[in-house]
């Protein structure tokens, strides 16, 4: 499991393979876009402050209150990372297949201070 406190640029992150993904076309008011290979999940705004994004195996993690996304993930290299729009790696996890299982669980649908990504 890894953990991180920050307050990322335009309140976003990424969810994509270690070789990078495409990334989805924004919809407008939605938290979450996704393709195949690229999940995009909105965080607290960054003006409000840093927002924890926890990462691991569904084992290692205690879920949030709020389950937002649940699909699969291209992750050809087996590796998974958290990037942010001007930061290449933010987080990164090793997975075993190269189609992972992914879960994302918010503390607040609108504003979450937690996001929680299981990857199985």
């Amino acid at each position: 499991m890894q953990k991180i406190n920050l307050a990322p640029l335009n309140s976003l992150l990424f969810l994509e393979d270690s070789k990078g993904g495409i990334p989805p076309e924004p919809i407008r008011g939605a938290m979450i876009w996704t393709t195949a290979s690229c999940i995009a999940f909105a965080c607290l705004p960054e003006v409000d402050g840093p927002t924890e994004i926890v990462i691991g195996q569904s084992s290692e993690l205690e879920p949030g209150l709020l389950l937002v996304f649940e699909g699969e993930l291209e992750t050809p290299s087996r590796i998974v990372i958290i990037s942010g729009v001007e930061i290449e790696r933010l987080l990164s996890v090793d997975v075993a297949n190269p189609k992972t299982k992914v879960k994302i669980w918010y503390s607040h649908p609108k504003w979450p201070d937690k996001v929680t990504i299981s990857v199985d």
